[in-house]
């Protein structure tokens, strides 16, 4: 297990659009570091109602793909509307 990023929702959030991030910003990482990098060193789960995502981070490639998440979460929904946490 890497570093857990918890990403919080300020007011919930739609399970598919946060799935949706997480899945570009994996794709993503992919491009740079390469699948099976990727697949080792990150894996993500998303609460079924949206509240929060958690990112299990290993290595560059997994880091990588957190920030793009991050980014791409802040650009949909705006920078107020989230938190993250290492946990």
């Amino acid at each position: 297990m890497g570093n857990l990023l918890r990403f919080a929702f300020a007011d919930g959030g739609a399970k598919e659009d946060i799935e949706a991030d997480i899945t570009l910003a994996i794709f993503t990482a992919e491009c740079v570091y390469g699948r099976p990098r990727v697949r080792m060193e990150a894996s993500y789960l998303v609460d079924d109602d949206g509240a929060s995502c958690v990112i299990d981070v290993g290595g560059e490639s997994g880091e990588a793909a957190a920030r793009v998440f991050a980014g791409l979460t802040a650009a949909r929904i705006g920078e107020q509307a989230f938190s993250v946490k290492r946990m």
